[in-house]
């Protein structure tokens, strides 16, 4: 280049400001911003694929968005001179593009830094936003650089003033943002409000720092044949911005769908999960929800009474006992969905036809079957919309929760809210899952949080008081832990049923990750032949009798087992302590000891435990003030103790779930016994089908399903002796030891009978009283 057209140094050129331009600009940063935290708020876990998309594009939104664009669309409205176009601002295409690389790449490191922890720590989000301040104040200096034809000088104060803003405001944004984030408190509002201040912070910045910057010498010589002027700019940035519109758009519209999706389960029997990390955490979607799908839309009973699905209905004791055995039902489920396919479009021709009407379509003969099935292909759907393997997906919750349809102050002022009013039900899957699982579903798009930050949340979503889904979020929370299962050793407990109008008898069970019935644990692992002796003479005695007898010189007799005499004192001291006076006055105790299913653990050297139960049978008005104790149906509670018997019930399923698939009179056409699961198959290969009555083989209504199930009330018992050192029982040695060799067990007709059973007949001995006999206690003790 010759001398004379070199640049001549002259005084800085005069700047004015369109401010059409500088709010464009401030609207195009915040929906950058905005569009930033709605995709951080959706981030769960560092790990995973679709962790990583998040973060990679919210670090676009905000760097190519939020900062790159505004800062472009910001200089649109600077006007050098009077406003010719020959001396306005050009751009170097290589610095231009730089400066939009460089915002992305730090503020991928700052957004990765901050992390997706429910508590994030202060030191994270305060270098999260020295990170984001400087990536704000370098995109801006390093477009600076890319102005072709001026040369630019800027005071030292902006420039200081410009990062301390950027710093500070950043910082405090997402301080904000991530603390309501952690409370669950980040409505879309709240988030707004936090794009605004972001936005703040990079138009602030902006705008310091434009303050203090001079345009000298300026070059002629640069054309715009080869740099990007100010308008060609402007479009590009325009177009990012329509993108992060589009994406503020799509989380507007998504959001609208659940919250439709929502309304309509309000009226739906829909089946949810309810998965908890070790640490007692509840795993929901980003948007505090809980994954669900819809069963059907309502049940149909026989009866108008029937109507609701209540947890001891026929229908929802089978699905509890389904829960416990997925991978039956999980080889069942292609057979099952193409019979509700077939049964479908069958219906649909009819209707078609006009041979029956929608109103007579919907009253279905056989909707137990009907249910079933649908319960267990909605499962299965939920269990991939999880990414969970069917057989992981849990145990049935043994609560039915009832939900409302919503309704606006509006709709109840003009008297609408009664003609739109229905009632829908939530049935609920529960699981706790390992450590590893937990960070599986993390990267996979979840969120654990505790039960308390999500409560009022899920309580307006899916329409359920919030102090009663509380109550059973941290129920289901003990239940996916306990299985309501009792812990290896000799447990001494009470069993305390009453008498109810519907549910035939309830039994008193505990609440808590402990022992299901109101128990006392004895330090002794095994029973001994002595131990039977000495517990022998308390037979049908009440608990003060017993105390008063142990403590008494005739029990001190038994020297070789005065620990375990202390241990009994001790037990049922406590045991009495728990329960009402009156109660423990008609308590009976059985010096018999009942075998039990228990958990497994490396201390426990079997699989059952010894029950020496205390017996009464309440009035109808017996009460419990123990906020510990509650009353559950004596059926479901049954059927629960059924389930945790794994072996025989897995037989047992198999047996009706074939009968189900095999024997149906509605059966279709087109299905044959080799559509049959192999898994189903072999669990009946030596069962004969043709020893069951034509009854059997008849599609179940509800009252042939109550008869199928095993239920205490109706149960009728042929008892048998049985010597167990005759028959050498392995299954009880590792319990009761050797000694227990004199001692005899019951064993039924029944095939799946269980220590609930034996606790009922025993309510029903001679020797237990339904009321307390004042007298009892003045017997003498021999």
């Amino acid at each position: 280049m010759s001398n004379g057209d070199a640049p001549v140094e002259r005084a800085p050129v005069g700047v004015s400001y369109l401010a059409g331009f500088i709010f464009l600009s401030y609207v195009v940063s915040m929906m950058g911003c905005t569009t930033t935290l709605e995709l951080l708020h959706r981030r769960t876990a560092r790990a995973g694929l679709y962790n990583w998309y998040l973060l990679l594009t919210s670090s676009v939104a905000m760097g190519g968005v939020g900062i790159w664009c505004m800062h472009f669309i910001g200089n649109r409205a600077i006007v050098l001179g009077n406003g010719e176009q020959d001396i306005q601002i050009l751009y170097s295409m290589t610095f231009t593009g730089v400066s939009f690389v460089l915002p992305v790449v730090v503020l991928l490191a700052a957004f990765y830094a901050i992390g997706t922890s429910e508590k994030a720590g202060y030191i994270r989000i305060m270098a999260g936003g020295v990170l984001t301040g400087s990536s704000v104040c370098g995109m801006h200096y390093i477009g600076q650089l890319g102005i072709a034809n001026y040369q630019c000088s800027y005071r030292a104060a902006n420039v200081a003033g410009s990062a301390v803003i950027a710093v500070f405001a950043s910082t405090t944004a997402l301080s904000i943002f991530f603390r309501w984030r952690a409370t669950w408190t980040d409505s879309w509002w709240r988030r707004g409000i936090c794009g605004c201040l972001l936005a703040a912070a990079v138009s602030g910045m902006h705008w310091t720092a434009a303050v203090g910057t001079s345009y000298r010498s300026h070059d002629p010589s640069v054309k715009k044949g080869g740099q990007l002027s100010r308008t060609q700019t402007v479009i590009i940035c325009a177009v990012l911005a329509c993108v992060a519109c589009g994406v503020l758009s799509a989380c507007a519209i998504v959001a609208g769908g659940h919250r439709r999706k929502l309304r309509a389960q309000a009226q739906q029997l829909v089946l949810t999960c309810a998965f908890f990390d070790s640490e007692g955490r509840i795993m929901v979607t980003p948007h505090a929800l809980l994954p669900s799908r819809k069963i059907v839309d309502r049940y149909i009973g026989r009866t108008f009474n029937e109507d609701d699905l209540t947890r001891t209905h026929p229908a929802f004791l089978w699905a509890v006992r389904a829960s416990r055995n997925w991978k039956l039902v999980r080889d069942a489920v292609p057979l099952m969905r193409g019979r509700i396919e077939s049964d479908e479009a069958t219906l649909a021709h009819y209707i078609s036809k006009g041979v029956v009407s929608d109103q007579e379509a919907e009253l279905q003969p056989h909707f137990d079957d009907l249910f079933k099935r649908h319960f267990c292909v909605t499962a299965q759907d939920l269990a991939d919309e999880v990414r969970q393997p069917l057989q992981d997906m849990g145990m049935l919750y043994d609560h039915v929760l009832a939900t409302s349809t919503p309704s606006s102050r509006f709709s109840r002022a003009m008297g609408y809210s009664m003609i739109r009013a229905g009632k829908g039900q939530l049935l609920f899957t529960v699981r706790q899952l390992k450590k590893h699982e937990a960070s599986r579903m993390a990267a996979a798009g979840f969120r654990f949080t505790t039960i308390e930050n999500v409560t009022s949340i899920l309580s307006r979503r899916i329409h359920v008081p919030a102090l009663s889904l509380g109550t059973h979020l941290k129920d289901m929370r003990d239940y996916a832990s306990s299985h309501r299962i009792f812990e290896p050793g000799v447990h001494l407990i009470s069993f305390i049923m009453r008498p109810t109008i519907h549910d035939h008898f309830e039994v008193l069970t505990a609440k808590g990750t402990g022992n299901p019935l109101p128990s006392s644990t004895l330090s002794t692992k095994r029973l001994q032949i002595k131990h039977l002796e000495m517990i022998a003479h308390m037979e049908g005695w009440t608990m003060s009798t017993c105390l008063n007898w142990l403590k008494s010189e005739n029990a001190r007799a038994y020297k070789d087992i005065d620990e375990f005499r202390e241990q009994l004192i001790h037990a049922i001291t406590a045991l009495s302590s728990s329960l009402p006076p009156d109660v423990n006055l008609a308590s009976k105790f059985s010096a018999r000891p009942l075998i039990a299913p228990c958990r497994i653990n490396r201390i426990s050297d079997g699989q059952n435990c010894i029950l020496l139960p205390f017996c009464v049978v309440g009035s109808l008005d017996t009460q419990i003030s123990n906020p510990d104790f509650n009353f559950t149906p004596l059926r479901l509670f049954r059927v629960q103790q059924q389930t945790n018997d794994g072996l025989s019930e897995c037989d047992g399923f198999a047996k009706e779930l074939s009968e189900d698939l095999l024997y149906s009179k509605t059966r279709p056409i087109s299905s044959t016994d080799s559509d049959i699961p192999d898994s189903i198959r072999s669990k009946i290969r030596f069962w004969n089908p043709r020893k069951l009555p034509d009854s059997m083989l008849k599609t179940d209504s509800q009252e042939s399903l109550s008869d199928n199930t095993l239920t205490p009330e109706i149960m009728v018992r042929k008892e048998v002796k049985v010597d167990v050192a005759k028959l050498a029982e392995p299954a009880f040695e590792p319990t009761l030891g050797r000694h227990a060799s004199q001692t005899t067990v019951v064993a039924g007709e029944m095939a799946f009978n269980t220590y609930v059973d034996e606790l009922y007949n025993l309510c029903y001995s001679p020797g237990v009283r339904l009321r307390p006999d004042p007298a009892f206690n003045r017997m003498s003790i021999r």
